[in-house]
């Protein structure tokens, strides 16, 4: 039988910086267990917009991109208020934006499409009582990742600050 008392749940705020300049928001929610190694695998969902951003000779308006992923998480020396972690997720992402090329920016099409959503980070949580922490990361990001560089392909460093609660 599953222990509920070592279930996580981290709600937190992200900024992500584009490779191209420009900043994505984002708010996420990840849902992870405690095991004894302190390996924490779990699942999270994100929502992430910007009302602007240049890709491969493209201008894309009103982007968001709902990617929906596996996580796994290391806590390192579990036992201490101040805990170092690493993690990452991969998934899939659902993403939805009005894109027009550079060349005829009068001539917008909307578009849809998954892609396949990463993220390798590192972390720090700090507890403040028993079943309450806060924490910040910083890491690498990418919401559709593919070996077409002409793909639109938003990606860059992603910082987070949250909480999690147990």
């Amino acid at each position: 039988m599953i222990d509920t008392s070592k279930f996580t749940y981290s709600p937190a705020f992200e900024l992500l910086r584009s490779t191209h300049g420009n900043l994505f928001y984002a708010s996420s929610l990840k849902v992870n267990y405690l095991l004894e190694n302190g390996l924490e695998p779990g699942f999270g969902v994100e929502y992430s917009a910007t009302r602007i951003h240049h890709d491969n000779g493209y201008t894309l308006h009103k982007l968001w991109f709902i990617p929906v992923y596996a996580n796994l998480k290391y806590q390192f020396s579990p036992s201490k208020k101040i805990k170092p972690f690493a993690e990452t997720s991969v998934g899939v992402s659902f993403n939805k934006y009005h894109i027009a090329h550079d060349e005829r920016p009068d001539k917008i099409s909307r578009n849809r499409e998954r892609g396949v959503y990463v993220y390798l980070g590192f972390g720090a949580k700090y507890a403040l009582s028993s079943s309450t922490s806060t924490f910040v990361g910083i890491g690498f990001k990418g919401y559709k990742m593919s070996t077409n560089a002409m793909d639109i392909n938003p990606h860059g460093l992603s910082f987070m600050f949250g909480f999690t609660f147990i």
